[in-house]
């Protein structure tokens, strides 16, 4: 389950990080977390990404999807 955290900002408005973690067996497989200016927009796409996450080819994905910053300099050593 997703957890919805509001924020204030600096100039008074409130903010909501919706905060997403797969956990499986006690061992946390994906952490992710995005910021909305409404809390219904914030529910809605935490809910959705639960059910994409739900599939593990998603989770590998999703985790294959970032790079180290090592390999990120590997990469630009190696290309430039």
């Amino acid at each position: 389950m997703a957890t919805i955290r509001p924020r204030k900002q600096s100039d008074g408005t409130t903010r909501y990080c919706a905060i997403v973690r797969i956990r499986r067996n006690g061992v946390l497989l994906h952490h992710e977390a995005k910021t909305f200016a409404h809390r219904g927009a914030a529910h809605q796409w935490s809910r959705s990404r639960e059910v994409e996450l739900e599939n593990p080819a998603a989770i590998k994905k999703a985790q294959d999807g970032t790079q180290s910053l090592g390999e990120l300099i590997r990469w630009y050593i190696d290309t430039f």
